[in-house]
């Protein structure tokens, strides 16, 4: 009987053993989750950590809207640009005049065609709508309008 008991207490004695390493182990892996002053550290912990991601899919959320925003306003952004420098008069000087043309990537903007001479300069806007205009538009401006269309912006 006494050789059982003294097998049953070296038993005893090593699955106390095993388990004192076992949560030493744990303690050193998670220690973060083991404080000594604070028994409730762990509760603690994952509270913040709750909160922490909590508060980060807010903020996405509010990062979404913002660019879905953002991306509205780009739309609407004349990005597409388009000059050409002529001269209407054949005669005399360089190539003062222009047309400038202005768009956004739905092609809506504007034409604006500045002719100058001796006497003064003229300016004359004309507003596109998809690439098109109500009204008649100059060799010069469909050229700018061309030049626009090219430039694509693809954001």
């Amino acid at each position: 009987m006494e050789v059982f008991l003294v097998v049953l207490s070296i038993i005893s004695l090593s699955v106390a053993a095993y388990s004192v390493w076992q949560v030493m182990s744990i303690k050193a892996a998670y220690g973060v989750f083991f404080d000594r002053q604070d028994p409730k550290s762990i509760e603690r912990i994952l509270k913040q950590y709750d909160f922490e991601v909590k508060d980060n899919a807010r903020k996405l959320d509010e990062l979404a809207v913002f660019s879905a925003s953002l991306h509205k306003l780009s739309s609407k952004g004349l990005t597409r640009v388009g000059l050409v420098r002529f001269n209407p008069f054949n005669d005399k000087g360089g190539d003062q005049s222009f047309c400038l043309a202005a768009l956004n990537r739905h092609l809506d903007g504007f034409v604006m065609s500045a002719i100058h001479s001796r006497t003064g300069a003229r300016l004359y806007a004309k507003e596109i709508e998809q690439g098109k205009s109500k009204h008649h538009l100059s060799d010069e401006e469909m050229r700018a309008i061309q030049k626009a269309m090219s430039n694509r912006d693809d954001s």
